[in-house]
């Protein structure tokens, strides 16, 4: 009898500890798993990358196109480098959205002819 009440009185002290352990180690759960960080100001690290390379190319055709001709490619080029930072398309980024596009253009594709059996219906 004597063991007995040892061990459960080991037993209960090893819940307790089990217990006190669960409670010690709450986790946070992250929240905004799918949202990139602000890593430059308030744009992210793909946005400032695109937006900085549209304004490097403008920079260097400042120095070999004239000013009309600066005034004509260098609009064109900081659409672009807007569109590729911050445009979506249908909830889709512009890059991913440009990626597929050009995989569909350049990938095989299957036509599949069906015939159908309806027979026409003449119009009057």
């Amino acid at each position: 009898m004597g063991t007995n009440v040892t061990n459960d009185s080991c037993n209960s002290c090893v819940i307790r500890v089990l217990v006190s352990l669960a409670q010690a180690m709450r986790f946070q759960v992250p929240q905004f798993i799918e949202t990139e960080s602000k890593i430059v100001g308030p744009f992210t690290l793909k946005q400032f990358l695109y937006l900085a390379a549209g304004a490097v190319i403008i920079f260097i055709l400042q120095y070999v196109l004239s000013f009309t001709l600066l005034i004509i490619a260098g609009i064109p080029v900081a659409l672009l480098a807007a569109a590729l930072a911050f445009y979506k398309v249908d909830g889709i980024p512009f890059p991913q959205y440009l990626l597929m596009a050009l995989s569909f253009l350049t990938g095989t594709k299957k036509y599949v002819f069906k015939k159908d059996e309806q027979t026409p219906t003449q119009i009057h």
